[in-house]
């Protein structure tokens, strides 16, 4: 497997990998697949603002996506996003490998934390997460019920 950054251009595969993640697992984001079907070529091509997106590759076959959020006034922090791993490709380390890229992107632009959301109940993704050097940091204030979790980054 490998792991490389969409473009901008690479919309419709972002917009692809988004709506399965949305079909196969609804409860582990805070949108829906509605609201993301009806997004426009200009956001796709945008999305996600303040970041960079992330795919990883099955031979020639897109099984996973994860991206990362800056907000403008906390820019020390990035927010791992959107993150999904197609169930033919689980538990074989395509979600390492996003998580992977996701730190390395935010090192290289010297961030000192990685935050994410992980749903209650979303126990693989928690072990991936944890595996990879993150600690619970408090509860999730959004829809998932789930604990936030933080990479301190050296």
């Amino acid at each position: 497997m490998r792991t490389r950054p969409l473009t901008c251009d690479e919309w419709q595969l972002k917009r692809h990998l988004r709506l399965a993640a949305l079909l196969d697992s609804p409860a582990a984001f805070a949108s829906s697949h509605a609201r993301e079907a009806g997004r426009s070529e200009a956001e796709w091509r945008d999305w996600p603002r303040h970041g960079a997106c992330f795919a990883v590759f099955d031979g020639a076959d897109p099984v996973g996506i994860a991206g990362t959020w800056i907000i403008p006034t906390d820019p020390d922090v990035t927010h791992l996003i959107g993150m999904w791993v197609s169930p033919t490709a689980r538990g074989r380390g395509a979600g390492g490998r996003l998580v992977a890229a996701v730190t390395g992107w935010a090192r290289r632009r010297h961030a000192s934390r990685v935050e994410l959301e992980v749903a209650a109940g979303n126990d693989a993704a928690l072990r991936t997460y944890v595996r990879a050097g993150f600690t619970a940091a408090r509860r999730a204030p959004f829809t998932t019920g789930g604990t936030v979790l933080e990479l301190r980054l050296a």
